[in-house]
């Protein structure tokens, strides 16, 4: 037996203990990173609501809106893990390792957005209880951004589906965390734009509008891409996992620059807009052209 055939799995080994191994960590996944989510957005928002409970403790039951919607991050992180548990074999009972790394894939993603998104929740939640402190009427506003908030010709090895995977998973991870960002750093603009402004509210939410939307077209990108991987035995080549990683990466990164340029445009924006309405226009045209950088061919 040769070097290469013992340290390198092939399409008769799919059954190995690779496959279990990577489906349990796709478990571990997403409950620790979807649990530390959950606690950057409860600490986070615990922060702001305390501050604001000093001198306006009749808002406090409001303001915890935000450590619920932290906490449901964690909730959905948990019964991930505990489906993805109940899909684990041992490899004896022909659990591939294909299906170990779509697993693996599918925890990564499911427990780093939840990481985005709790994130997302503690910057928002926390500027937005503070504003709402002082401007009762931005409750809905701030509701609605929390929601936003919440809401990747060779041999044919056995472990080509891992870079398949992997370009579906960092299609949804990475602009997933680019929309957090995005939301989260247009929430602190809207949240002290509303404080004075409150009548502008709704048209100011349109940043967190256009960063969720990069989220979204991580997911579809994420679905089409997993759609075209196939188990290497079934002639899913090396350099097919090659071009998805590639394609996954692209609209992630791409995705990840996109949600970090409209924060920073929604942030400024709808501070400028407040003061002077006329400048509306001009920011979704910057919003537009920050978002278009995200479009890819995965094909």
């Amino acid at each position: 037996m040769s070097a290469r055939e013992i340290y390198e799995p092939t399409t008769d080994t799919e059954s190995a203990m690779y496959g279990p191994f990577f489906g349990t960590l796709g478990v571990s996944a997403a409950m620790m990173f979807t649990a530390a989510g959950s606690a950057c957005g409860t600490a986070k928002s615990g922060t702001g609501i305390a501050s604001m409970a000093v001198t306006r403790p009749d808002l406090v039951m409001k303001a915890i809106i935000p450590v619920v919607m932290a906490g449901i991050v964690a909730i959905y992180g948990l019964v991930v893990a505990v489906v993805y548990a109940g899909r684990v074999t041992s490899s004896a009972d022909g659990f591939k390792i294909d299906q170990g790394f779509s697993m693996f894939a599918g925890g990564l993603v499911c427990g780093l957005c939840g990481c985005g998104a709790g994130y997302a929740i503690g910057i928002a939640g926390d500027a937005g209880v503070r504003a709402l402190s002082q401007q009762p009427r931005f409750f809905i506003g701030m509701i609605l951004i929390l929601i936003f908030a919440e809401v990747l010709v060779a041999e044919s090895p056995a472990y080509s589906p891992f870079f398949g995977y992997m370009g579906a998973a960092s299609a949804q991870i990475f602009t997933v965390l680019g929309a957090a960002y995005g939301t989260a750093k247009s929430a602190v603009g809207i949240s002290s734009m509303g404080v004075m402004r409150p009548e502008l509210i709704m048209k100011s939410v349109i940043p967190v509008i256009m960063a969720g939307i990069i989220g979204i077209y991580g997911l579809v990108v994420a679905m089409v891409l997993k759609g075209k991987v196939t188990k290497a035995s079934d002639g899913y080549t090396l350099d097919k996992g090659f071009a998805h990683l590639a394609a996954g990466l692209t609209c992630g990164l791409c995705g990840l620059g996109a949600g970090y340029a409209i924060g920073i445009v929604g942030d400024a924006g709808v501070r400028g807009t407040a003061q002077q309405p006329r400048l509306f226009v001009g920011m979704i045209l910057i919003l537009i052209f920050s978002e278009v950088g995200i479009f890819t061919d995965v094909s």
